[in-house]
């Protein structure tokens, strides 16, 4: 009733390839995120002890990447759910 199954709008070969690129981006996004904690937190001070740093161009970096990859993550799940050019879908539901 509710979640009746809904016509795809890409072809089949057209929605295997931006089901991967989305996966590989969510990937991507997971590695960006995971290397921003690293370059703001694992610093060892001491035996026991770790500390935030700021201002590092690892950190700079690291943000830039997340920020970019997220976003590039949810245009490509944008481009599963709508038409595309590839597969000529363009604004047809």
């Amino acid at each position: 009733m509710f979640f009746g199954k809904k016509k795809n709008p890409h072809d089949n070969a057209c929605f295997a390839c931006h089901i991967v690129v989305t996966v590989l981006l969510f990937l991507a996004t997971l590695a960006a995120l995971l290397e921003t904690v690293m370059a703001h937190y694992l610093i060892p001070v001491g035996m026991r002890e770790y500390m935030f740093v700021f201002g590092t161009n690892a950190g700079a970096l690291s943000l830039i990447a997340f920020a970019v990859t997220v976003s590039l993550w949810v245009k490509s799940l944008k481009a599963c759910i709508t038409g595309c050019e590839a597969c000529g879908t363009i604004g047809k539901k």
